[in-house]
Parts: structure tokens; C-alpha cells; sequence
């Protein structure tokens, strides 16, 4: 039986929103490769889990805590969903209101491969590094 890769990236998602750290790692496979939006549009890729949480560290999301809601999961494939995000947060007396769509790919109920696309990449660039 094939798992459900929706699960995955709701369970991932709620865990974002949570900013609980251990339960998105706990998400991730070690040898994840993800697809990171930059202020330009273009993509850097990330190698690996620790990579990428970096990349999430850097959010310091457990002092901003950002409401991060799925608005939409889709599924793709066998082993990939489609998740529409709402990103809503205050730092600094800056305001953020962005959309993010992520398609994942999931093997053994851990994200694998990551696929990032940013509505307003530069706004949440500017944002993120106030």
C-alpha cells in the first residue's frame, strides 16, 4: 500500500504553522532536495534536510509565528500532493500577506523532493529579512 502523500504535507504544513521544528524535521527525509523561490523569481536548490531547515531557521519563525494555512491539497500523483499556502505574519511592524504553492514528492511518509513557487517572492524576501 502507497501512503498518502496529502498526509504528509498536512502534517508538514500544520507543523510549520506550529513552528514546531521537530515534527517538520521529522517530516523531511535526510537526503530532501528542495526547490526555494528567491526575491527575483529564480530558484536556488537546497540538498538535504539540514539545508533546508536552515533555510527555515533563518525565518526565526518561533518569534514571528507566521499563520500558515493550507488553503488547498491536491493530489498529483501516486506519490506527490500539490498544497496552496496563506502566509500571514508580523515583524517589525511589517506586515506580509503572501501565497506559496509547494508540490512534494513522498516516499515512506517522508518528503523527498520539494517544488516551490512564490506569489510575491520579493515582498517575502524583504519581509523575512527585516
Amino acid at each position: 500500500m502507497v501512503d498518502d502523500p496529502s498526509r504528509t504535507v498536512a502534517r508538514f504544513v500544520a507543523a510549520f504553522d506550529a513552528a514546531d521544528r521537530d515534527e517538520m524535521a521529522a517530516s523531511l527525509a535526510p537526503d530532501l532536495v528542495a526547490d526555494v523561490t528567491q526575491a527575483d523569481g529564480s530558484v536556488v536548490t537546497l540538498q538535504g534536510n539540514a539545508a533546508y531547515l536552515a533555510a527555515i531557521d533563518a525565518m526565526d519563525l518561533p518569534s514571528v509565528r507566521p499563520s500558515i494555512r493550507a488553503t488547498q491539497i491536491a493530489p498529483v500523483s501516486e506519490d506527490q500532493s500539490m498544497v496552496m499556502v496563506e502566509i500571514k505574519a508580523e515583524r517589525k511592524g511589517h506586515h506580509l500577506h503572501n501565497f506559496a504553492a509547494f508540490l512534494m514528492r513522498v516516499t515512506e511518509g517522508k518528503i523527498v523532493r520539494i517544488w516551490m513557487v512564490d506569489a510575491l517572492p520579493e515582498e517575502s524576501d524583504r519581509f523575512w529579512k527585516r
